[in-house]
């Protein structure tokens, strides 16, 4: 019996990986930290720009940089290193490429502030900036109702196998998601005008993203309802309940929590496109920063508007995607 078990250790020895003597050296915690302290003395060490030759310094820089990243990545693929020591040496080759950058690129940084990132040219006009986010944000709530208004009757109504009005359903679908929006708002608000309908740039703006995205939320209902195994479908028939109320009680409580996660990426995409209205003239955040940017001759309001997305975006998309973390734990 030992000897069986001692075959069986030696056959399962021969499969484990082994690694050479050099492998296993640089991975010691005392390689590491030599070697980091000899990179920290090559950085100190590095010239001037102008003390040296353009090309001598691209060499130095060069080794310096792929030194950094060979250490980075030999500490990084160490499996038995704790993670917040990793993200730690993350972080740190991050500022170290950034300082080489900052340092050595020969960027007019000066100028680039004073343009990009002039702040005093956006003097009493953050309030503008903030009421056209106030506009974006109604935009966005009143088209997401739209979305999945349009998007689940869309969905719904081809449940139905009518073979006549999936065709002018499918041709929907097809049409509202292969012309651009900025496309469809146009013709909304500029075309429509002619055949006498005139909706205005806020209506213009919901109409088309109702449409538009309710086209995208379609396929999501539809996916989510095809999910849901035609037997429970057969079912419901056979229990005597009617087509309206199979959807309503058996199709769609099972298929929101598929639908969920690509709906709600589609009206966080939704809300960043409402940036589109500008060109119909709706008030929104991205007019208000171009008018700022026409008035003041310089790029800083739309600066300001790309971080008025961020602080709203980022917020609703870690909403999100906890939002679909519950629905696929459930």
């Amino acid at each position: 019996m030992i000897s069986v078990d001692n075959r069986e250790i030696e056959a399962r020895e021969k499969f484990l990986r082994s690694h050479p003597l050099w492998f296993q050296i640089i991975r010691k915690p005392l390689f590491l930290c030599v070697s980091f302290l000899l990179l920290v003395l090559y950085a100190v060490m590095l010239p001037e720009r102008e003390a040296v030759s353009t090309a001598a310094l691209s060499a130095l820089l060069g080794g310096f940089v792929f030194l950094i990243l060979l250490w980075s990545a030999n500490f990084l693929s160490d499996g038995s290193k704790p993670e917040a020591l990793k993200m730690a040496v993350s972080l740190l080759l991050i500022g170290v490429l950034g300082w080489l950058f900052y340092a050595y690129s020969g960027a007019q940084w000066d100028k680039l502030v004073d343009f990009f990132f002039n702040w005093k040219k956006l003097s009493g006009n953050w309030r503008l900036l903030f009421k056209g986010m106030g506009v974006t944000l109604l935009l966005a709530l009143i088209s997401a109702v739209g979305t999945v208004f349009f998007g689940l009757l869309v969905a719904i109504l081809r449940q139905f196998k009518s073979k006549t009005m999936n065709l002018f359903l499918k041709i929907y679908v097809d049409v509202f998601r292969s012309v651009p929006m900025i496309v469809v708002m146009v013709i909304f608000f500029f075309a429509l005008p002619y055949i006498g309908i005139s909706l205005g740039s806020i209506v213009s703006t919901v109409v088309a993203l109702s449409l538009g995205y309710g086209a995208y939320a379609s396929e999501s209902f539809r996916a989510g309802i095809e999910s849901v195994s035609s037997g429970q479908v057969e079912a419901a028939r056979s229990l005597g309940l009617s087509r309206w109320q199979t959807i309503r009680m058996i199709i769609m409580p099972q298929a929101i929590p598929v639908v969920i996660p690509p709906l709600t990426g589609n009206l966080v995409a939704m809300l960043k496109e409402t940036a589109v209205a500008s060109i119909v003239a709706a008030p929104e955040l991205l007019k208000r920063a171009r008018e700022l940017y026409t008035s003041k001759t310089n790029p800083t309001p739309l600066i300001a508007a790309a971080l008025i997305y961020l602080l709203v975006l980022v917020p609703l998309v870690r909403v999100v995607n906890m939002l679909e973390k519950r629905v696929k734990n459930k």
